[in-house]
């Protein structure tokens, strides 16, 4: 389920593109939300020009990668410009000092991913907006090494990208997953991805890693803002998966029904005579196999004037 709603946002866009531009898949102008509530990533505010962009390979962007052994690899992401608006990296090269350790192909990536859903044999290359966005470094299970992705193509949402994780073993990068909306959190070592499963719903799913380092769901958070949505505040859902339940990231075909609900804040408003209006947040959490309000807490908004 979690692929076919991202092939089919992917698709969507692709067959309409003409420009990098945001999806119009927004919340009802007449429903009040929070300015931010799950961004869609826009396009760079300053990039290069895409015809100034070769269409022969060369390198787009170089980024560091520090490891936990002290050392301090250089990824170069090799592309070109692919289309009138996009740029695209075939390959990102590893070198240590100025040995090349690897060569990582895109290719791989997208046939794994894709597989044979486009007809005929997967591009060679990926698709962004520009080469500053082609590609990002980060430490994905916080074991002190860096791993990298690549911007996978512009999608209705935010944007997917295709991850590869350092091997201390083998010395080389292993292509791991697609995630969208990524950020890591290092003090909770926690990886979020964050996308909008339609115009008035998102998902924000938590992974942790395992005693291998390997990443697993910790738990996931449903805003619903058509079930909620009074004065900027959804209802917001926590599902966890149950006993003996693993949901790797970037797994296909799983949604968070498959999980356990485990809580749920409901935003109520009251009437009262006089005139006066209270808002109220219901607390319901799942005790003895069973959800159950336990708490109800009035919500007060901060004076902006």
């Amino acid at each position: 389920m979690r692929r076919a709603l991202i092939l089919l946002l992917a698709l969507l866009v692709l067959s309409a593109c003409a420009a990098p531009a945001e999806g119009t898949g927004e919340i009802p102008p007449s429903r009040e939300i929070p300015a931010d509530p799950a961004p869609v990533e826009p396009a760079p505010e300053t990039e290069v020009p895409m015809e100034e962009v070769p269409s022969e390979d060369h390198v787009l962007l170089t980024l560091e990668a520090p490891l936990a052994d002290g050392r301090t690899l250089t990824l170069e992401a090799v592309g070109k410009r692919v289309d009138e608006y996009s740029a695209g990296v075939r390959e990102v090269r590893v070198w240590n000092g100025k040995e090349l350790l690897q060569t990582v192909r895109a290719q791989e990536a997208v046939e794994h991913f894709w597989g044979d859903s486009d007809g005929g044999t997967a591009s060679e290359y990926t698709t962004c907006w520009s080469p500053e966005e082609s590609m990002e470094v980060l430490d994905l299970n916080f074991d002190g090494n860096t791993d990298f992705g690549l911007f996978g193509w512009p999608a209705n949402n935010t944007i997917p990208y295709y991850y590869w994780m350092w091997d201390a073993e083998a010395e080389q990068y292993q292509y791991a997953f697609v995630l969208q909306g990524v950020s890591a959190d290092s003090d909770k070592r926690e990886l979020k991805s964050v996308f909008r499963l339609s115009a008035v719903e998102y998902e924000t799913d938590y992974y942790r890693p395992d005693e291998t380092g390997a990443l697993d769901l910790a738990r996931t958070e449903i805003d619903n803002w058509e079930a909620g949505g009074l004065d900027g505040r959804p209802a917001s859902e926590t599902w966890v998966p149950g006993p003996g339940q693993r949901f790797r990231p970037g797994a296909p075909d799983w949604s968070y029904h498959d999980l356990t609900l485990v809580r749920r804040e409901l935003p109520v408003r009251e009437s009262h005579d006089g005139g006066t209006i209270s808002n109220y947040t219901e607390i319901w959490e799942l005790i003895d196999g069973e959800l159950q309000q336990t708490s109800r807490e009035e919500f007060f908004y901060e004076d902006q004037s």
